[in-house]
């Protein structure tokens, strides 16, 4: 009778165990994912290090790379990825930041402009190069925006470049404000290279005198200019359209298919996120905080937009009454500053001025509040 009393009370305890030790079986065989870390690009060592810029050349599979030294294309179109590098005559990277189109990369040395083609780079005779005393002799000096983050000039898809200088207003006696607009092309009558030549030359004076360009950046077949007076759209005809006076703009991006700014405005030193509804006229969406002037935005796709600061990624949603930011996961890029992002084909690229790092797209909106659960 005492067996029978025994058993009655052990059976449910050693069910309990048997449960309990199953149960412990399974948490042990669950595997959290490792992160995805940001990787190296095991190309761009040593002094190759400093990249200065990136533009994805969609069309091409094609990344192209401006550093210190060196221009690079990566192809993807070839099997492994293709690295070819070029040497460049451009000085200052340091201190600006050049831009590229698929076709174009340009840079400035003292009073000279020179322009290179992508796909014959360092050919003999395929660059251009432009005195800018030969073409105002009231020249002064670039009026280059000094940033690692902000391009220093622009230039289109269609290879119209705006240059801003300062030039001696000979009625003033002082230094003031105006843009060179090139109009470039590429002849390929020559079939063993690809050559740029000078198509149109106009020389730009805005009303507004003086001040300094703080932003400047190529949307479709626009400029969008900050300077100390505010926000100016000019077209690649020349025409200056003075927009937001005392908006003093620093990003403009496309996301959604609408483009936006976000600008300080210079008396108030509010900051606001706008919205393009036509060719004229924009409308505030939302009011945002000092923050967001520190950041550099990157519209990687029509669908993503990024943020960066210092070695920091955001995602970045605008609309109306917001401007949402969450912070990505930056394994890997832990205290290197970031100069830019592309992406190409199903890969997402980060400039860095201490390597270029990648990772697959499908890892990328990984987010950093969810690696910390």
């Amino acid at each position: 009778m005492k067996q029978l009393l025994a058993l009655r009370y052990i059976l449910p305890l050693l069910c309990f165990f048997i449960l309990f030790s199953s149960c412990k079986k399974e948490l042990e065989e669950i595997e959290i994912e490792p992160v995805v870390a940001w990787e190296a690009h095991n190309k761009f060592l040593y002094n190759q290090r400093f990249i200065v810029n990136l533009h994805a050349a969609q069309a091409e599979d094609r990344l192209q790379v401006l550093g210190m030294y060196l221009f690079s294309k990566i192809s993807h179109a070839r099997k492994g990825a293709k690295v070819s590098n070029y040497v460049h005559p451009f000085k200052n990277l340091s201190h600006n930041k050049y831009p590229m189109n698929s076709s174009i990369f340009a840079g400035t040395e003292d009073d000279v402009l020179y322009f290179r083609t992508v796909s014959d780079p360092v050919t003999s005779g395929a660059g251009l190069r432009l005195d800018a005393k030969e073409i105002d002799p009231s020249f002064l000096g670039f009026e280059l925006i000094m940033s690692n983050t902000l391009e220093s000039m622009a230039i289109s898809e269609n290879n119209v470049v705006l240059v801003p200088y300062k030039y001696l207003n000979e009625e003033s006696g002082r230094a003031e404000l105006r843009y060179f607009l090139f109009k470039l092309g590429i002849d390929k009558a020559n079939q063993s290279f690809a050559k740029i030549v000078l198509e149109e030359t106009k020389i730009l004076t805005p009303v507004q005198v003086g001040g300094y360009v703080r932003y400047i950046r190529s949307h479709h077949n626009n400029f969008y200019v900050a300077t100390d007076w505010g926000f100016y759209k000019i077209t690649e005809e020349g025409e200056i359209d003075f927009q937001m006076p005392d908006q003093v703009a620093y990003a403009t991006f496309e996301h959604k298919g609408d483009l936006y700014t976000i600008a300080r405005h210079g008396r108030r030193q509010t900051h606001a996120l706008f919205r393009a509804v036509s060719g004229q006229t924009w409308s505030l969406d939302a009011h945002v905080g000092g923050t967001a002037e520190w950041l550099s935005y990157h519209a990687i796709s029509d669908e993503i937009l990024l943020a960066s600061y210092n070695s920091q990624i955001f995602e970045v949603e605008p609309g109306i009454d917001k401007l949402q930011l969450r912070e990505l996961d930056n394994t890997g890029l832990e205290g290197h500053s970031i100069t830019s992002i592309a992406k190409v084909s199903d890969k997402v690229y980060i400039g860095t001025q201490s390597g270029l790092f990648s990772k697959a797209a499908e890892h990328l909106l990984t987010y950093k509040e969810e690696e910390s659960k």
